[in-house]
Order: structure tokens, then C-alpha cells, then sequence
């Protein structure tokens, strides 16, 4: 090797840090290849591990399922986990541009990592990055990641809205199918479905010669056609529809149903949640919800992402609370005003653990009475302690609807988020924490969206935001010098750490005051991440690492309930593999530079 190469490794991170003994070692050890798309099995072989570094050209290195996991140039390196963890190679180099790149062997590697802490530490954490976005299994037998477009046998189907119902019904009959889009110039309008038929113009005695237009369902929910079906369910639960249209862009492409969606996934999630919504009683709804732990480990042992699991168990408690509220109405009539049934925290931000309570509230229009304030607390105390017989339990700090203080007309909302705002005692910041992660469950749309749009603007006090992130900034996150856990004795559990308050509840926090800061209304932490990553306000590689972390630490939190009688948040590091160790203590490094940026940008207000 020539001094030039010495030149191009003091340009490289980690070999820039090494002592200049250590760097003519390397300059001794290192193979230079040149790399083309012909010779890539020859240089990069799968079964001998090295660290490679790109001197030249331009590469992407791709996982075993043909995901680009990384795009490489000069300068980059590749290779070093199978030499960390002695795993089979299993990713495999696709070049783009020809080019050259050094190699060095298993036992030159280790011999570095030894003689150089900073050397080892580098790749410790790079490895820690790599695997914590790292997706350990077939993603193909995973029927939420499948695409829509993947599953839509049927053209799409459509009809004119001009044209009469009884040429509806006529189209259904004859392509048995049991709706129909309803589309103007290549536009999506509407929807008719064979329900729409029998309640709107069989049950109302309507002409069938009347224009379609009259008598469908408009705007449409719709989903676009390259979103996985997980999404598609969830759409169909929260609006408690069986049809939904899917469309690429504006153009309309065909309709997607429950029948499909149970087809797919064996019928287990949607199978139970219609049962939820034909229960006829609270006592139904509470056999019913025995069957959920059993949902959740057969849906958890077919997906690829276990934190799907919270996601699957907030949809199934949004549908115990749908029902409950509707199992109310039916028995007592119609409401006396406008309301919104409000949930917040975990179940708002979807993203619920099986030790979750439950946290809601009601919203009523300003124009209830007394008499009508009654109707609402009977109504709470129904559905609050309903729910905690389907097993959610009842929240020990009464962030509930059964609360009268959380049971209040819009004003009195407004006025209660407006002292938390201008006056940030730790209280009301505590409080924060929960009832800025606010979605609306059930009720009047237009009531939750002045509720919600003024909430949001009182949120960006920058005293109130300053506070916030000094206290979320202060928090401890347990790993210590020379990157060991913090652990604990808690109660009769030994070396633990809290994984909710400790990492999942700080990246909460710190995502919750960007959107804040940037009056993002999505309340789920991944979307609120997403959102941030395309603002200019917040680094977009900071958002899609915190992500990961978000992510690895959930999943690792819902695998350790999943095998609990009585799920908890405390993991013990010691009970990890290595590899998951390496992630955790990644994760928590990630938090803390979070930590770190969150108190630059918004601490010096605080008071």
C-alpha cells in the first residue's frame, strides 16, 4: 500500500482516530479490490467476513428480503456486523458504479477493536444503528405489510351518478358485487352499497327511477392503493364501514372489503370486532373481550411487527367504547346536545400496551343545561365502568369521562388547556403529557374540530413549550458511564428498568412538544414523526432515528408482555440477548442526544 492510502484512511471515520502505529497496521492488512457488478461474489464473498471500505464507486448494499438497507460511497463501510456478531452474511451488494474498496480480515478487525476503545465504540454503535432498523423476518407472510393493489381481483365497477337506482341494483345483480362507485368525468363522487338500497329507498318507499346522485354516501373514504391492508382495517373500523374505495391519486381504482380483509388474515381481528358491534348488551361486550389476549397472540405470531400489537389493541378498545357509547344511546335516545366522546394518551396515540388504562373525556356543546349535564355523567359512569369489565381498567389518577372535572362544555375545555398553558405549574405540565395526545372517538365532527384547532394554538405558548422540554430534557434515561444500564430494584424485581417511563414515554414527550412547536394535529407518535421529518424545523435523519428507536423499544416492550400473566414495563437487560442489549443501549443513546437537541431549542424560556 502507498502513502496514499494512509491518506484516505485519515479522511475515514474511525480509522482518522487511531494512533499512527495503528494506522500503518491497517496500511499492512488492507486488500485493495476493484468491484464490478461481474466479480461481486469473488471480492465480497458470503462466506468469509471483513470490513469493507469504498475507496470508489458507488453501491447499494440490500437485505435478504431485496430492501435497500443503505446506499454506499467513497468513504462508507460495510460489513463489520457479521464481524461483530458472527452471524451468516445474509445482505447482499449490488453496484451502481465500478469502483475499488479495501478489505480487512476478522482477526485484523478484532486486533483494532482491542487495541482501541474509541476504534471498538464506533462500531458498537454503528451495529447498534444497522440492527435496530433490522427486520428479522420474512415480511412476505405478513398480511398487514401486503399491499392493497396486491389483493383487488375485481376492475373497478362503477356507475354514472345520473343514472337511476334501478340501474344500480340492475350492475350489483349482475356483477355480484355489493356496492358500487359512483363516478363523474373519471372522478370519484360517491359510493351505493346494497344496504343504501334497502334502508333509502326499499324502507323509505322511494322510486327506484331516481338518479343514483339522490341516494349514495358522499365524500367516500377512500385509501390509496399502495397503503397496507392493516390500514385499510383500521379505516374500516373507526368509520364502521365494510367498503372502502381505493384509489391511485384521484383516480378511483375499485373497492376494497371486509370480506377481503378477512380472507387475508384468516378472519381473526375483524371477525372479533364484528362481533363487538353486534353485541346487544354490556355484559356481550364484556364475555367478548375475553377472546381478545387470544387475538392478540395469534395476530402477534403472524406479523412481522409486534408493535402492531398496541395498534390492533387500540383498535379493539376503540370498538369497545363505540359500542358502549351506542348500547347507551339505543337504550336512552338521541343526546341532549352535541358531544365528542375524547380519548387520550395511549389509546389516542394508538399505541397501547396490554397494562394500559384508560384515559377519556367528554366534550358537550356550551349549550347543555343541567338536566343535560346529568344525561352525560350517567352517560360516563356506563361506559367508563363498561370498559373496565372488558378489561380496561379503571385509570387510577380518574382521567376519565365518570370525572366532572374532565366532563365540560367546550369553554370551560378551552379554559382549563389555557391555564395549563399560561400557567405551567408541574401539575398542569403532568397533565400535558396527557391531554395534548387528544383523537376523537365518537361524536360531532365539528364541535371536535374547534375543540382541537384552538387547543393547538393555545399549545404553542413558547413559556408553556419551554417548560415542557426542560422537564422532558431532565429526565433520566438508564445507561450510565461507560455505556452501562441503570437498573433497579423495583418491588420484587431485580436489576430492572422501566421501559415505559424510562425511554418510550421521553421520545413520547420529545416528539408530543415538536408537534406541539409546530402545531402538527396527528397525535401518534409516528405520525407526528413523519410529519416532522418533511419540516424544515426538525432534522430529518433526528426524526427517522427516533423513529427506529420508538419502534425496537414498543416491540420490545409488547414481546416481554406477551408472554407476562400480568403484564408490567419492567425488563431485565441481563434476560436480553446480546443483540437486543446492543439495540436497547442504541436506543437509549439516541434518546439522549433527542434530549439534548429538544433543551438547545426550546429551554432557554423556561422559568
Amino acid at each position: 500500500m502507498t502513502d496514499s492510502t494512509l491518506g484516505f484512511l485519515r479522511r475515514c471515520a474511525p480509522f482518522d482516530q487511531l494512533p499512527e502505529a495503528l494506522l500503518q497496521y491497517c496500511q499492512r492488512h488492507l486488500s485493495l479490490h476493484y468491484l464490478c457488478q461481474d466479480n461481486v461474489l469473488d471480492v465480497v464473498p458470503r462466506d468469509k467476513p471483513q470490513l469493507y471500505i469504498i475507496k470508489q464507486g458507488v453501491f447499494d448494499l440490500t437485505g435478504s428480503n431485496g430492501q435497500l438497507i443503505e446506499r454506499l460511497e467513497p468513504g462508507d463501510l460495510f460489513g463489520y456486523p457479521s464481524l461483530m456478531t458472527k452471524r451468516a452474511i445474509t445482505n447482499s451488494l449490488k453496484v451502481l458504479q465500478d469502483g475499488f474498496l479495501f478489505a480487512l480480515g476478522q482477526a485484523e478487525f478484532d486486533y483494532l477493536c482491542q487495541q482501541d476503545r474509541q476504534f471498538a465504540d464506533y462500531f458498537a454503535r454503528a451495529l447498534g444503528d444497522r440492527l435496530l432498523t433490522e427486520t428479522r423476518r420474512d415480511i412476505s407472510t405478513d398480511w398487514t405489510q401486503l399491499a392493497i393493489a396486491d389483493i383487488i381481483e375485481r376492475p373497478l365497477i362503477s356507475l354514472d351518478g345520473q343514472q337511476s337506482m334501478a340501474d344500480a341494483a340492475l350492475l350489483m345483480t349482475e356483477q355480484k358485487v355489493s356496492c358500487l362507485l359512483i363516478c363523474e368525468q373519471e372522478e370519484l363522487v360517491g359510493i351505493v352499497t346494497d344496504r343504501d338500497i334497502r334502508s333509502r329507498v326499499v324502507a323509505a318507499r322511494q322510486s327506484f327511477d331516481l338518479p343514483v346522485r339522490q341516494f349514495m354516501t358522499s365524500p367516500v373514504i377512500n385509501i390509496d392503493s399502495q397503503a397496507p391492508l392493516f390500514d385499510a382495517m383500521q379505516l374500516m373500523t373507526s368509520h364502521n364501514v365494510h367498503h372502502v374505495a381505493v384509489v391511485s391519486g384521484n383516480r378511483p381504482l375499485g373497492v376494497i372489503t371486509a370480506t377481503d380483509l378477512m380472507r387475508q388474515q384468516r378472519s381473526e381481528p375483524l371477525f372479533l370486532i364484528n362481533l363487538i358491534r353486534k353485541a346487544e348488551s354490556a355484559e356481550q361486550l364484556a364475555a367478548i373481550a375475553k377472546q381478545v389476549p387470544e387475538h392478540l397472540n395469534q395476530f402477534a405470531n403472524r406479523v412481522v411487527d409486534v408493535r402492531l400489537v398496541g395498534d390492533m389493541l387500540a383498535t379493539f378498545t376503540d370498538a369497545f367504547n363505540i359500542q358502549l357509547i351506542r348500547l347507551y344511546l339505543r337504550e336512552q335516545g338521541p343526546a341532549p346536545c352535541a358531544f365528542v366522546w375524547l380519548t387520550f394518551g395511549s389509546q389516542a396515540r394508538r399505541d397501547q400496551s396490554l397494562s394500559s388504562d384508560q384515559d377519556n373525556g367528554l366534550l358537550v356543546d356550551d349549550s347543555a343545561d343541567d338536566s343535560a349535564m346529568q344525561w352525560f355523567a350517567d352517560m360516563a359512569d356506563f361506559v367508563c365502568q363498561g370498559l373496565a369489565a372488558c378489561g380496561l381498567s379503571l385509570c387510577k389518577g380518574n382521567i376519565m369521562a365518570s370525572n366532572p372535572e374532565l366532563r365540560l362544555p367546550l369553554g370551560a375545555w378551552l379554559k382549563k388547556f389555557q391555564h395549563w398553558t399560561l400557567e405551567p405549574e408541574p401539575q398542569a405540565l403532568l397533565r400535558s403529557n396527557i391531554f395534548f395526545d387528544r383523537r376523537m372517538l365518537y361524536g360531532d365532527k365539528r364541535l371536535f374540530e374547534q375543540f382541537d384547532k384552538q387547543i393547538a394554538h393555545l399549545a404553542t405558548n413558547q413559556i408553556f413549550l419551554a417548560n415542557l422540554a426542560a422537564n422532558a430534557a431532565d429526565l433520566a434515561v438508564p445507561i450510565g458511564l461507560f455505556n452501562r444500564f441503570r437498573t433497579h430494584r423495583i418491588g420484587e424485581h431485580r436489576e430492572v428498568l422501566d421501559i415505559k417511563k424510562s425511554a418510550i414515554a421521553i421520545i413520547n414527550d420529545i416528539v408530543r412538544i415538536h408537534a406541539l412547536h409546530n402545531e402538527i394535529r396527528p397525535c401518534s407518535t409516528p405520525q407526528r414523526l413523519q410529519v416532522l421529518a418533511d419540516n424544515p424545523a426538525m432534522n430529518n435523519k433526528d426524526c427517522l432515528d427516533l423513529l427506529a428507536a420508538w419502534r425496537f423499544l414498543v416491540q420490545l416492550r409488547l414481546q416481554h408482555q406477551l408472554g407476562q400473566a400480568e403484564p408490567d414495563n419492567l425488563i431485565a437487560p441481563d434476560a436480553l440477548d446480546s443483540l437486543a442489549r446492543r439495540q436497547l443501549k442504541t436506543a437509549f443513546r439516541l434518546i439522549k442526544d433527542a434530549q439534548e437537541g429538544l433543551a438547545l431549542k426550546f429551554s432557554r424560556g423556561a422559568f
